[in-house]
């Protein structure tokens, strides 16, 4: 029977606490409950039980507990679309946009030209809404 090994440092328990009563997700809030659960000896079977989901999924919480701590009670990033440009290429388009910031289409064509990547204006603007750039 799989479990979390046992945690005497108090700051840790004080942490998965704090992330039960203030996590800022659901999710987060029910998987620290779950792993304290199991810090005081819960059976995974118990946890399963306890908050209706699968028994797989509670080792799925132990075993990102014992391998990132509280990183690993976090969702990853499962879905959409990988972001066209690059972290340096997007401070490039905040810096094309702070030298004219009301022509979009010149930073779309001008970052066409430097990138060799084509994207839309709606794109480009989330990008600077994403990023707290004014338009």
């Amino acid at each position: 029977m799989k479990t979390v090994d046992p945690v005497t440092d108090v700051a840790v328990i004080k942490t998965l606490r704090e992330a039960i009563r203030h996590g800022p997700y659901p999710y987060l809030r029910e998987r620290a409950h779950a792993i304290l659960l199991s810090i005081r000896g819960y059976s995974m079977s118990e946890i399963a039980a306890i908050f209706e989901v699968r028994y797989q999924t509670v080792s799925d919480w132990i075993d990102a507990w014992d391998d990132y701590g509280l990183r690993g009670l976090y969702k990853k990033h499962e879905g959409g679309k990988p972001p066209i440009y690059t972290d340096q290429e997007a401070q490039r388009i905040r810096e094309i946009v702070s030298e004219e910031p009301r022509r979009l289409s010149y930073v779309q064509t001008k970052i066409a030209e430097e990138t060799g990547k084509v994207a839309s204006k709606q794109t480009l603007s989330r990008l600077l809404k994403k990023a707290g750039t004014c338009l």
